[in-house]
């Protein structure tokens, strides 16, 4: 028989410390206290440091919206990557490989 948890989960808390916020966000001390400059919102209470966890998931937020608009600018840049070059009497040309061991002939090739 198990006992249901009355603790409180990561969502439902206001603020965690340190520790609790280095675990959510899977990053060390340093970077933590480089966000805690920048980002993120913690205040002192007594000497114990609290991290607001609504500016842990603005954070996050900021950074999957950055990587959403890094991969549309790259597909904006790049259209049609995959052309094949064309040689001047209209055939396709072989794609350049690239170096590197090369490839085992086959019996049929020689």
């Amino acid at each position: 028989m198990s006992i249901p948890s009355t603790a409180l989960s990561d969502d439902e808390r206001l603020v965690v410390s340190p520790r609790r916020a280095r675990h959510m966000l899977d990053c060390g001390n340093t970077r933590l206290y480089e966000l805690l400059k920048s980002e993120l919102e913690s205040y002192l209470d007594g000497r114990s440091r609290k991290i607001v966890v609504s500016s842990i998931h603005r954070h996050i937020a900021r950074r999957l919206a950055a990587e959403k608009d890094a991969i549309a600018e790259r597909a904006r840049s790049r259209p049609n990557q995959r052309r094949t070059a064309r040689e001047p009497d209209g055939e396709v040309a072989e794609p350049k490989r690239r170096p590197g061991r090369p490839r085992k002939s086959s019996p049929e090739q020689l």
